[in-house]
């Protein structure tokens, strides 16, 4: 057996999904809140995670690699990235990988729906100043599923995938895949070709879950079987993050083949018309709060789940919206009830009046007031905490996350936790770590589009409700001018345009 060589590769990544709808903006603090680690950080912290980091130091040190850590963050969602935050963390990376020269490879986890001020497609900037840094040296990006892919991520990586499960339990996989095929383009195995098919459709995702009986199920399985049956290096679905404002925005299929473009642009045409065919499957039933509400209380036992999709933190929204909360307090007074509000005055204001305390309080809706108003009502202060907590699973798996100083307060007969800032939803930590047991409640609101599908697999009922917010399910009445016409679910009656590109460095 002949000795393989030893490589040298960076890794990194800057991850963020942006939200042209939402007012948030995001530093680098809001970086540092989810996790945020330079250099040999990287090996030390993410190790033991589920991120993608995790997955391609894995293979790296089986294989025997000088691994060359770069920065690796995942900034969570919001509106946009800060231009001064946005220039810190690009800089970074680039002088990091400039010194690091020479290196044999390169990978990097990034998101593909990043939104910065004054910078539409960051992944596209940053992967091209990248490619000015290391030449013809390989250059392996994985993604979220949720990516909007753009001609400039596609033309400056040779290796393009995403992750294959929503929710996104195989960030560890999706590391390892990416930085195997680095790895095996190094030793001459395989010679890696792109090619990318989009279609004009955008889609909600509360019928994405690749598990059970949903219409992405079948896309999964189907690109599973292309790679089983073609011999396909990697076969991935985007399903774009829908509000976005951007141009060319749609449904994609991407395929990587060996040395086959037209195995590949074959394979990334079908995923795209397959996702055509399949779009009314991903129809909703959006319910009215009032009714969801009433229909909760005819439900024998619990919980039952409120689904306040509008203002989903994962999808960028601010999570401070009252809208659920105002409305249980009125038709279930007597209900058990349980939310999170994203209110850093409040807190503060909890924490000056201390545990047992009853305060007048404005609650919530103060980032975009255009999406309701402040819940004028009294509270009890139950509890105070450092909002810190670990994830159980997800892209964020057995890493360490902190909501900011937090209370609880009692409302009636809610219970609800009050967060400084914003934090993604995995399960129920946010909850556990002010010590509630959420399942015990009549009635959650959580602010998740999916995720809660396997958080309360033993939930009574769910609805999806008809709230206000940046991360709306409705997706007709969104304003995305610049994503063009046609495009479904704005228009249907039209015989879709597929836009097909191959990579420029599969052509070379």
């Amino acid at each position: 057996m002949s000795l393989q060589r030893r490589y040298r590769i960076a890794i990194g990544g800057i991850a963020f999904e942006g939200n042209s709808l939402s007012p948030m903006r995001s530093t680098r603090a809001s970086f540092e809140q989810k996790y945020l680690k330079v250099g040999d950080e990287i090996i030390t912290d993410l190790a033991d995670t589920t991120t993608e980091h995790a997955g391609a130091l894995a293979v790296l040190r089986v294989r025997g690699a000088d691994i060359v850590p770069l920065i690796a963050t995942h900034g969570g969602a919001g509106g946009r990235v800060t231009r001064d935050c946005w220039a810190d963390l690009k800089t970074e990376l680039l002088t990091r990988l400039q010194r690091a020269l020479p290196v044999d490879g390169v990978y990097l986890a990034l998101h593909g729906a990043m939104l910065c001020e004054g910078v539409d497609d960051p992944e596209g900037e940053i992967l091209e100043e990248v490619r000015k840094i290391v030449g013809t040296v390989p250059v392996a990006v994985s993604y979220d599923l949720h990516g909007h892919l753009t001609r400039r991520m596609l033309d400056a990586a040779d290796i393009t995938l995403a992750y294959q499960l929503y929710p996104h339990d195989d960030g560890f996989e999706t590391g390892q895949r990416a930085v195997g095929l680095l790895l095996r383009t190094l030793d001459g195995e395989i010679r890696p070709v792109t090619s990318m098919c989009r279609v004009p459709a955008i889609i909600p995702s509360l019928k994405q879950r690749t598990k059970g009986q949903t219409p992405m199920v079948q896309l999964y399985r189907l690109a599973r079987s292309y790679e089983a049956g073609t011999g396909a290096l990697a076969v991935s679905y985007f399903a774009p993050q829908p509000w976005l404002d951007l141009p060319e925005l749609g449904f994609t299929g991407v395929a990587v083949t060996d040395a086959n473009a037209e195995l590949a642009d074959t394979i990334a045409t079908q995923i795209a018309h397959r996702g055509w065919e399949l779009r009314h499957d991903f129809d909703i039933d959006i319910v009215p709060l009032d009714d969801a509400i009433r229909r909760g209380l005819a439900v024998e036992g619990g919980p039952v789940i409120l689904v306040d999709a509008s203002d989903c933190v994962g999808g960028g929204a601010s999570g401070d919206s009252v809208a659920a909360l105002r409305r249980l307090l009125d038709l279930a007074p007597d209900a058990s009830a349980v939310t999170l509000i994203v209110d850093p005055q409040t807190v503060e204001q909890a924490i000056g009046a201390g545990v047992g305390a009853s305060i007048a309080v404005a609650l919530g809706n103060k980032q975009d007031p255009s999406y309701g108003s402040s819940l004028a009502c009294r509270a009890r202060v139950e509890r105070i905490a450092d909002g810190r907590f670990r994830y159980s699973g997800g892209i964020y798996g057995n890493t360490d996350a902190e909501m900011g100083p937090s209370v609880l307060l009692r409302i009636g007969s809610a219970q609800v936790v009050v967060a400084s800032f914003p934090s993604y939803e995995y399960a129920d930590e946010q909850f556990r770590a002010l010590g509630l047991e959420a399942h015990k409640m009549k009635f959650v609101v959580v602010k998740n589009p999916i995720n809660f599908q396997q958080a309360y697999e033993d939930a009574a009922a769910y609805f999806i409700l008809d709230t206000p917010g940046p991360t709306t399910p409705d997706l007709k009445h969104i304003a995305i001018p610049r994503a063009g016409r046609p495009l479904f679910p704005f228009d249907d009656n039209f015989n879709p345009a597929y836009v097909s590109l191959r990579s420029v460095r599969s052509r070379q």
